[in-house]
C-alpha cells in the first residue's frame, strides 16, 4: 500500500511541455503555456453562431465559423442554465475571432459584471462553449485539439469501472463489478459509500458490510476507490477512512461536504495511507490553489465542464504541481461525447494520477449516432482524430430541435 505522506515527499514529475522561465515565487496563479492560435491560423475565424440543439435525447452545443462546425455534448446541468447561457455567455463569443479563445473565456467571466454569477452555473456555460470552439479549431486545422496545447506524452490511459449503487445486496453488486472487470480488463473500481450528503444508520451499515466483502470478491490485486459524495461529518469521515484503509482502498473522494474545508483537512490529516480527493464541485482557480496549498485534498478533481473547460483544467494541473498535490484526476464519469475534452487534457499533463473513470454498462444499447467510446484491455485509447476526437452521423443535425 502506498503511504500517502511518503508519496507527497517525493514530489511530482517535471512538466513534459516547456513552461515560462523561472521567476521569483509569488502568489500569482500558475498557468499552462498559452497557445499562439494566430500563428496557426493567419486569417480571422469569426464565430458566426453558437446554437443549443436537442437531438437523440441530448443537448448539443454547436459553434459555426467559416463553413466549419464544432460540437460538444452538454452535461445534464445545462437544461437548467439556458437563460444564463443565452443572456450572459453567448454575447461574448458570437461575432468574435475564435483565435482569441483564451481572452474570450476571460471576457465571458469578467465583463458586464458576469463574475457576480461566478460558480458552476456560469463556468459550465462558458466551458461548454470553450470546448465546442476547440472542436471547431481542431476541425478547421484537421488536427487533434491537444496538438494546439502542448506535446502529447501519452496515447492511452488505464481506467476503473464506476458503480453508483448505494443500496441493494452487497454481494450481488460486488459480483457484478467482478464481471465488469473481467469483461473490460480494467484493474479497478470506484464505489459509493455513505448515503450522498447524508449518512443514515442504514447507509453506515451497508458500507461496513460492503467494503470487506468487495475486497474479498475482487481480490487483493484490484484497485478500489471510494466516493462518499460529502456524506460524512469529519468524525465519521475519519472512521470510514480507517475502515477503507484497512481494506486497501486507495482513494477516498469527498468524505465531507465539499464546502467544509476545515472538516476535510481534519480527515486528510488523520489518514496516513489513503489519498484524499475532491474538487468536482469547484470552479474557482483560487479555491483550487487553497485546496492544494492547505492540504485540504491530496488529489484535485476538476470537472471538465463545471470548472470552465480545457484551458482551466490544464491550469488546475499546474496548480496541483506547484502546490504539492499528488496530481489531478479530472471528473468525467461518462462513456459518451462528454469524455472528449478529458482526452485532450489526459494526452498532455504529466501529473494525471491513478486510474481514470469509465462507465461500463454492457446491457445498454450502444448509440449509433457518434463514435463508439470503449475500453479495451483496461485502457481507453486517446483518439488521433481531428478536433475533440468524436465524429457524428451528419443526419442527426437535420432533425435536431433548436433550443437557442
Amino acid at each position: 500500500m502506498l503511504n500517502r505522506r511518503n508519496f507527497l515527499k517525493t514530489g511530482l514529475l517535471a512538466a513534459a511541455f516547456p513552461v515560462c522561465p523561472a521567476v521569483a515565487d509569488t502568489d500569482e496563479l500558475p498557468h499552462w503555456p498559452q497557445p499562439n492560435l494566430k500563428a496557426v491560423f493567419p486569417d480571422i475565424i469569426k464565430i458566426d453562431s453558437v446554437e443549443l440543439l436537442q437531438t437523440q435525447g441530448e443537448l448539443m452545443l454547436v459553434v459555426r465559423a467559416n463553413g466549419q462546425m464544432g460540437v460538444t455534448q452538454c452535461n445534464d446541468r445545462m437544461q437548467h442554465l439556458v437563460s444564463l447561457l443565452k443572456g450572459l455567455v453567448l454575447p461574448h463569443f458570437v461575432g468574435k475571432d475564435a483565435r482569441n479563445l483564451p481572452q474570450l473565456v476571460d471576457n465571458a467571466y469578467r465583463l458586464n459584471s458576469n463574475y457576480k454569477y461566478a460558480g458552476m452555473p456560469l463556468w459550465n456555460c462558458i466551458g461548454s462553449v470553450e470546448i465546442a470552439v476547440w472542436d471547431l479549431l481542431g476541425r478547421t486545422a484537421q488536427k487533434p485539439v491537444y496538438e494546439f496545447l502542448g506535446k502529447p506524452i501519452r496515447t492511452d490511459y488505464p481506467v476503473y469501472i464506476s458503480d453508483f449503487n448505494r443500496e441493494g445486496d452487497p454481494e450481488k453488486i460486488a459480483n457484478q463489478l467482478l464481471e465488469k472487470l473481467q469483461a473490460t480488463g480494467a484493474k479497478g473500481v470506484k464505489i459509493k459509500v455513505g448515503g450522498r450528503m447524508v449518512n443514515t444508520p442504514e447507509n453506515a451499515a451497508q458500507t461496513r458490510k460492503y467494503i470487506p466483502l468487495l475486497r474479498k470478491i475482487l481480490g487483493n490485486d484490484a484497485t478500489i476507490y471510494a466516493d462518499a459524495n460529502g456524506s460524512y461529518t469529519p468524525r465519521e469521515g475519519i472512521e470510514a477512512g480507517i475502515m477503507l484503509e484497512n481494506n486497501g482502498v486507495a482513494i477516498f473522494e469527498e468524505p465531507c461536504n465539499f464546502e467544509d474545508e476545515e472538516g476535510m483537512k481534519k480527515v486528510t490529516k488523520a489518514l496516513a495511507k489513503i489519498v484524499l480527493a475532491g474538487g468536482e464541485q469547484d470552479s474557482s482557480l483560487f479555491r483550487f490553489r487553497r485546496l492544494a496549498q492547505d492540504k485540504v485534498y491530496d488529489l484535485l478533481q476538476p470537472d471538465m465542464y463545471y470548472n470552465g473547460g480545457i484551458l482551466r483544467a490544464l491550469q488546475v494541473a499546474e496548480i496541483a504541481k506547484k502546490y504539492g498535490a499528488v496530481g489531478i484526476a479530472p471528473h468525467t464519469p461518462k462513456a459518451d461525447p462528454l469524455i472528449a475534452p478529458f482526452w485532450q487534457v489526459a494526452a498532455l499533463i504529466p501529473n494525471l494520477y491513478g486510474l481514470q473513470e469509465f462507465v461500463y454498462n454492457p446491457n445498454e444499447k450502444k448509440p449509433a449516432w457518434h463514435t463508439e467510446i470503449k475500453v479495451t484491455d483496461g485502457k481507453v485509447q486517446i483518439p488521433k482524430r481531428m478536433g475533440l476526437g468524436v465524429e457524428y452521423d451528419e443526419s442527426v443535425w437535420k432533425t435536431a430541435e433548436k433550443i437557442l
